[in-house]
């Protein structure tokens, strides 16, 4: 398994977390993910039990970077919720990996955008 994988999700994971509750929409885009990047259900748990501790993992690719951004995000917006929580690790995130809140809420207006697009 790639560390970038496992790192991935567990951004993923912190994300979904971040409310205190992964709810079923969450927890379905956790499991397309992590078979996607074919992390099994061992791998899964144990990040599950340390990401907390590890904390984000922000890419030193740029490109990466904004693509783990935009991934994020789809989950803190998963279940039609945005929490504040969600949304404050979210915007740290984003600072850590060199984008400034305008470039956040571009990425949430697409991701609107795109849901909008999509219930039509």
């Amino acid at each position: 398994m790639q560390d970038s994988s496992l790192t991935f999700f567990r951004n993923m994971y912190l994300i979904a977390m971040a409310d205190g509750k992964v709810a079923d929409e969450e927890e379905a885009l956790l499991t397309e993910v992590a078979q996607k990047m074919g992390i099994n259900e061992e791998e899964q748990e144990a990040i599950k039990d340390n990401a907390e501790i590890l904390g984000f993992f922000v890419p030193n690719d740029p490109k990466e970077r904004l693509e783990h951004l935009e991934q994020i995000v789809r989950m803190m917006m998963v279940d039609s919720e945005i929490h504040d929580k969600e949304y404050q690790l979210c915007l740290q995130y984003a600072d850590k990996s060199g984008h400034d809140q305008s470039i956040f809420e571009k990425v949430i207006d697409k991701i609107m955008d795109e849901k909008n697009a999509a219930s039509r």
